[in-house]
C-alpha cells in the first residue's frame, strides 16, 4: 500500500530575491504607497462593532487604523523569523509567561512560580500589582524570549532569592485576600510590589538585560517606551499612516442565522443564533515610511559593529517592506476571506517621507475604482521627487501599468 504525504508547510520565498529589495537605492527614507481593493470584509471595527470610517473631501470613507496595520505587519514579520530574538511580544502577561516557564521547564510548583515570576519582573523595573501578580500594570514590548531568559535567571538564583520570594508570596496573599474582602468597587489601588527593591543589584542588571531590545527587528523598526527601564525608549524608525478608501464608503449589513444542529423534527422552534455584522468594500490607499538613519541608530544600541549593524538594517528593511505590502488586518478572516495583493504597490527611496493622500481628496466615483486610483496615484508620484525604487502592478483586467515616474522599475507579481 502506498502512502501519500501532503506537504502542509508554506513555501517561504527568500526576501533577498524579491523585487521589493531596494536597499541599493540611496536616500534617507523608504516610502511605500499601495492601493488594495477589498470586497465584503470586516478589517477593523470600532467599539460599536462598526467598520472604522473617516470623512475626507467631505465624503465618508472606509478607514483602517494605523495601529491595526502595524500589528498586521508585526505578525507578518514573525512568519519568517531567522533567529530567536528577531521578534517581540506586546503583552501585559510577562509575569504569567515567566511562571509558566518555571513550571514547565524547571518543574516548579505554580504556587511557588507565581511570586518568583512577579519578583523578577518587578526587579527589572516593570510595575506589577500584588493583587494581579500575573500581569504588568501597562503593556510591555519586549523580545519574545524574555520570559524564558527571566525564568532561567530566577532559577539560577532560586536559593539566594528565598527570602524575597517568601515575602512576595505573603504580599500577594494579603492583596488577594483584601481584594476579595472589599470588592472591585472600592477604588483602592493595590500597593506596588516591594520585595523587588531587595533583589541584589547584579540580578537587577541581568533582569533588565533580558528586556533590552538587542537586535530585535520589531523593536528597532517600531520602537517602544517602557517606563522604569533604563534606556527603555527606542524611537520608532517606521511610520504607518491610517489607510483610507479612495472611493466613498460602501457598507452593508449582513444579517445571519446559525442553525441549531439538534433541531430534531421541529422540537426547537427557534434558530440557534440571530446576528448581524457590518461589511465594507472599496479600494484602500496606504502609506508607510522607514527612516533608515533611525533604524541604524536603534540597531546600534545592541553594541554590534558598524558592518553588523548595516547587514541587520538591510535585512530588516527588506522584511519590513514585504510585510507592509503583503499584510492586512485579519478581522473576521474566517468569514470574510483572505487579504488580496495590492493592485499597485510602490516602494521607493526619497529625501522626504511624503504621503500621496491629497491625490484622493476628491473621492473616486468612476469604475473600476482601482484602475482610476492607480492612474491618479501615478500622476501624483511625479511630484514627490522619488530617487529610485520598484512598482508592483497587478491588474485583473490585464491593463497596462499607469504612467509611473521613470526612476521606478515596474514589475508584475
Amino acid at each position: 500500500m502506498t502512502t501519500h504525504t501532503t506537504d502542509l508547510a508554506p513555501r517561504l520565498i527568500p526576501v533577498e530575491g524579491q523585487v521589493t529589495d531596494i536597499t541599493n537605492h540611496p536616500g534617507p527614507f523608504v516610502v511605500v504607497h499601495s492601493l488594495t481593493s477589498v470586497v465584503g470584509v470586516s478589517l477593523n471595527r470600532d467599539m460599536n462593532d462598526l467598520p472604522k470610517t473617516l470623512r475626507y473631501g467631505d465624503v465618508e470613507r472606509m478607514r483602517v487604523s494605523s495601529q491595526s496595520l502595524v500589528r498586521a505587519a508585526r505578525e507578518y514579520l514573525r512568519t519568517d523569523g531567522s533567529h530567536d530574538r528577531t521578534s517581540a511580544v506586546s503583552t501585559r502577561s510577562l509575569p504569567h509567561a515567566v511562571a509558566q516557564h518555571l513550571e514547565t521547564e524547571y518543574d516548579i510548583d505554580l504556587a511557588d512560580a507565581i511570586p518568583a515570576a512577579a519578583l523578577i519582573v518587578a526587579a527589572a523595573g516593570l510595575n506589577v500589582s500584588p493583587a494581579d501578580p500575573g500581569r504588568t500594570k501597562v503593556m510591555t514590548y519586549v523580545p519574545a524570549d524574555s520570559a524564558q531568559q527571566l525564568s532561567r535567571l530566577v532559577m539560577s538564583h532560586w536559593d539566594e532569592l528565598a527570602r524575597q520570594r517568601e515575602r512576595m508570596d505573603e504580599i500577594i496573599a494579603d492583596a488577594l485576600t483584601a481584594e476579595a474582602g472589599r470588592g472591585a468597587s472600592s477604588g483602592r489601588k493595590a500597593q506596588t510590589v516591594s520585595p523587588a527593591t531587595e533583589v541584589p543589584e547584579p540580578l537587577v542588571t541581568a533582569a533588565q538585560a533580558a528586556l533590552e531590545p538587542g537586535t530585535v527587528e520589531e523593536i528597532a523598526l517600531f520602537g517602544r517606551m517602557l517606563a522604569g527601564l533604563p534606556r527603555s525608549r527606542v524611537f520608532s524608525a517606521a511610520h504607518v499612516a491610517h489607510g483610507f478608501s479612495v472611493d466613498p464608503l460602501n457598507r452593508v449589513t449582513d444579517e445571519f442565522t446559525a442553525g441549531d444542529d439538534y433541531q430534531d423534527g421541529g422540537v426547537f422552534a427557534d434558530t440557534g443564533i440571530l446576528g448581524r455584522q457590518y461589511l465594507v468594500s472599496g479600494t484602500l490607499y496606504r502609506q508607510a515610511a522607514l527612516d533608515r538613519r533611525q533604524l541604524r541608530l536603534n540597531l546600534a544600541l545592541s553594541g554590534k559593529t558598524d558592518d553588523e549593524v548595516e547587514a541587520l538594517a538591510q535585512s530588516a528593511e527588506r522584511r519590513w517592506t514585504r510585510a507592509i505590502i503583503r499584510s492586512l488586518p485579519s478581522g473576521k478572516r474566517s468569514r470574510t476571506g483572505s487579504p488580496p495583493r495590492p493592485t499597485l504597490a510602490v516602494i521607493a527611496t526619497s529625501d522626504e517621507a511624503l504621503t500621496a493622500g491629497p491625490a484622493f481628496e476628491d473621492a473616486i466615483t468612476s469604475q473600476p475604482a482601482g484602475t482610476h486610483a492607480a492612474a491618479r496615484l501615478a500622476a501624483y508620484l511625479h511630484h514627490l521627487d522619488l530617487r529610485g525604487g520598484t512598482a508592483l502592478w497587478q491588474s485583473p483586467a490585464g491593463d497596462s501599468p499607469p504612467d509611473l515616474p521613470d526612476v521606478l522599475n515596474v514589475k508584475g507579481y
